[in-house]
């Protein structure tokens, strides 16, 4: 767990520096995130239809007006945000800010108060079903697990803690087909639980197919 809190520290460190040195773009980088990791830091989680949008309400923003279809999960700031309908987003690219199509279908988990490229948004249609399991409450059973980014083979050298699952950014098998899941493992100690990555059919079939 120390290691996640020192990626934490660094990855901050290294979002701030840019952000006082770097060009606007730059300022926008930020960690690489699996699903299940955004679903688990997200203010909001919600699947919503794009009704529209205007440039003119906020100065600098783009706000959506959208109709929440579904609410997965939100904190009670989150819910008197969603009440009106309306998520904002820096209108300059180098701002941040994203661009969602009008009358798509979208699942977004975002962080108040406005939406970024470091935020989750992707089209309904475009998801696996796996991802759509998660965010409907499959994710929500794996808040005692961490999904933890790997860089390198190096990295996946070392055991992992019982309560994470290590992700390289670049898996697609776990990103598209697998949650991070507490599994219950017999030991000479006895039973513990440990987190790993669930072995749906999809993702067995992916890892056989890469």
């Amino acid at each position: 767990m120390d290691f996640r809190k020192h990626l934490g520290l660094l990855t901050l460190v290294l979002v701030g520096g840019l952000a006082f040195y770097g060009r606007p773009a730059d300022a926008c980088s930020c960690m690489p995130a699996h699903p299940q990791t955004h679903f688990s830091q997200a203010d909001y989680v919600v699947q919503l239809r794009v009704l529209r949008k205007s440039d003119t309400i906020e100065p600098g923003k783009t706000t959506y007006k959208v109709h929440i279809k579904r609410t997965y999960k939100a904190t009670p700031e989150a819910r008197r945000m969603l009440r009106d309908g309306r998520l904002a987003t820096p209108r300059d690219d180098g701002m941040c800010g994203i661009k969602l199509d009008l009358g798509k279908v979208y699942i977004v988990a975002g962080r108040m108060p406005t939406l970024n490229i470091c935020s989750y948004y992707k089209e309904y249609t475009k998801m696996t079903i796996t991802e759509r399991h998660g965010f409907s409450g499959g994710y929500a059973k794996a808040t005692s697990c961490a999904v933890v980014p790997c860089f390198g083979a190096r990295c996946f050298k070392f055991h992992p803690h019982a309560d994470e699952c290590k992700w390289s950014p670049f898996g697609k098998c776990e990103t598209d087909y697998s949650a991070c899941m507490p599994h219950k493992v017999q030991t000479a100690n006895g039973v513990i639980s440990r987190c790993r990555w669930r072995r749906t059919q999809l993702y067995k079939k992916c890892l056989s197919n890469p």
